[in-house]
């Protein structure tokens, strides 16, 4: 029989990955379903993701868990003497600063320690921007969290 996990009621902290580099992270459960929400970007960009998850037990402090969302983000690449960082290029237009959002989904394994309040995950999944252009990427990322019961 499949049951829900759920060691924490909160974990708070960072996650770092590919294509959202660093962020501040917070892992939330309402009842036996969690939401997971960064807040990030780095130099160029930055970025809200919110993602409705499932977990499920698999023994011993383990859980995986899949979950569905989306992203909003805003990027200013600039120039460097005429030249654009990045080469954000799409279909011919040059984008060097705007708006993005898209969906996202994941599927992760987080342990929670028992000795001490840490939960640490990792997971992956594709992300697919809907604007201003339709692009798909496949990433992953590694949280370490603050699990509050």
């Amino acid at each position: 029989m499949t049951t829900f996990g759920q060691q924490y009621k909160t974990a708070i902290g960072v996650k770092g990955g590919y294509p959202y580099y660093g962020s501040l992270n917070i892992k939330h459960f309402f009842g036996s379903s969690a939401g997971e929400f960064r807040l990030g970007g780095g130099r160029y960009d930055f970025f809200i993701q919110g993602l409705y998850e499932k977990n499920f037990e698999l023994g011993s402090g383990f859980e995986w868990y899949w979950g569905v969302g989306g992203h909003l983000g805003f990027w200013n690449y600039g120039y460097n003497n005429g030249y654009n960082y990045k080469g954000h290029v799409y279909k011919g237009k040059y984008y060097d600063n705007g708006v993005y959002g898209g969906l996202d989904a994941v599927l992760g394994l987080e342990y929670t320690f028992e000795e001490f309040p840490l939960n640490v995950a990792i997971d992956c999944g594709p992300s697919v921007n809907i604007f201003p252009y339709v692009q798909g990427y496949f990433g992953a990322a590694i949280a370490a969290r603050f699990a509050i019961k």
